[in-house]
């Protein structure tokens, strides 16, 4: 499924106990998690996830000669059939890889300013709350709720032909930073064809790739900044305006970024796949099957950002440890040696060594 999300980075600024206590007045942590290498605009790349074997969907077995047939209404469990609509599309696998992503980038952005203990406590914070088993039990969750069997099994159909199988295993595919700066600097993505750019507008519009990962980004960028700087209508307030400083800029990176992240991943994609692609995604089943994932995606990620900031902020509200005790002098100690002597002078002469 062609879902992209940018990975802000986390932080931009530095993140002293200071500024994570006052992440508002223009200091926003930027925090979302997706798979796309937003960092190629700001010059670098988050480490690559090397790709797993593709899954395949597994087929039901079919009943054993001794067993009663089924009633012809039947059909397979929701959660099976959910699985493997799940395995078919490509998402599965996408949201297993996502946390790692997320975790990679955090890494690759943190280290720039921000001290080791500081990044590596961000990171176990980030690696807390965005999780592959949250995403995947929130998506499961709410496909199980809208349960349609029939649209289900129709988009098994559709994502079992040779061309969406092809598309879906190019998704997968984890490229390198280096690769896609090529890719990004050649004429393919800087003079497409009019028709291979609007085919790959066709699918990001058919997925709502571009709009999810604009309404991640801002919803994950305020649910991190409130649960860091905690309630209050003027810290929302204030949070609410920082935010809206870097939208019509970041919006307009976001969609270019994604568009450019599709033609990248469809590069080797003829246009005669690219066009059945957008079909499948067009159709209604599709349709109802992205609007139910956008939106578990979209309630996952601001849940999991709260909870991220939330312990960010935490970091903050540790006390300081306590400042070490200034060690005795070793030569007050020593000079007391010379109290043990039997005059006067001699003690003097003594001591005058540790002044």
């Amino acid at each position: 499924m062609a879902l992209t999300l940018p990975k802000l980075k986390l932080p931009t600024p530095a993140l002293t106990r200071k500024q994570l206590a006052a992440v508002v007045g223009g200091l926003v942590v930027l925090l979302v998690a997706g798979w796309f290498g937003w960092q190629y605009f700001e010059g670098g790349g988050p480490a690559p996830v090397a790709p797993s074997k593709p899954q395949p969907v597994i087929a039901a077995k079919p009943p054993a000669a001794a067993t009663a047939a089924a009633p012809a209404d039947a059909g397979p469990a929701p959660d099976k059939l959910i699985e493997d609509a799940l395995l078919a599309s490509g998402l599965k696998r996408q949201l297993d890889q996502l946390p790692q992503q997320l975790i990679a980038g955090v890494r690759q952005s943190g280290t720039q300013r921000a001290s080791p203990a500081l990044v590596k406590a961000i990171e176990n914070a980030v690696a807390e709350s965005f999780t592959a088993q949250g995403f995947h039990d929130r998506v499961s969750a709410d496909l199980k709720k809208n349960f349609d069997q029939r649209r289900l099994q129709a988009l098994l159909k559709d994502f079992s032909t040779p061309a969406a199988k092809r598309m879906i295993e190019l998704e997968q595919v984890a490229p390198s930073p280096e690769e896609f700066a090529r890719f990004a600097r050649s004429p393919a993505a800087t003079r497409p064809s009019s028709q291979r750019a609007s085919l790959i507008k066709r699918i990001d519009a058919a997925t709502r790739a571009s709009d999810l990962a604009v309404d991640v980004a801002f919803s994950s960028m305020k649910a991190v900044a409130s649960g860091i700087v905690g309630e209050g209508a003027g810290k929302a307030a204030a949070v609410d305006k920082a935010i809206e400083k870097q939208r019509a800029v970041a919006t307009q990176k976001i969609r270019a970024a994604t568009l450019l992240n599709l033609a990248f991943s469809f590069r080797d994609a003829s246009d005669a796949d690219l066009e059945a692609y957008a079909t499948i995604y067009e159709a209604e089943n599709s349709k109802w099957f992205t609007d139910i994932v956008y939106a578990s995606l979209l309630e996952e990620v601001k849940s999991a950002s709260a909870k991220a900031g939330e312990r960010i902020g935490s970091l903050a509200s540790k006390p300081a440890a306590p400042a070490a005790k200034p060690a005795r002098s070793k030569a007050g100690a020593d000079a007391r040696t010379c109290l043990g002597l039997a005059t006067d002078r001699a003690i003097m002469t003594c001591a005058e060594k540790y002044r």
